[in-house]
């Protein structure tokens, strides 16, 4: 696997996540207008953050070449 597609699977793979964290939040709305409220938008903002950390950390981890 070259490193394009390990970047591509990675990607999905941080998508995947960024979703299984979210479909709680989601399933709590009553209606979809919810979604715009502060409350909601911070608890996006949190998981946003914790995937795209995840992300950036698993490509800081050293390797030798």
């Amino acid at each position: 696997m070259t490193q394009v597609q390990t970047g591509y699977v990675m990607f999905v793979a941080a998508l995947g996540m960024m979703a299984s964290l979210l479909a709680p939040e989601v399933s709590a709305l009553a209606s979809w207008p919810d979604v715009f409220t502060p409350m909601f938008m911070g608890k996006v903002f949190a998981h946003v953050g914790a995937v795209i950390g995840a992300f950036v950390a698993g490509k800081m981890i050293p390797t030798t070449k």
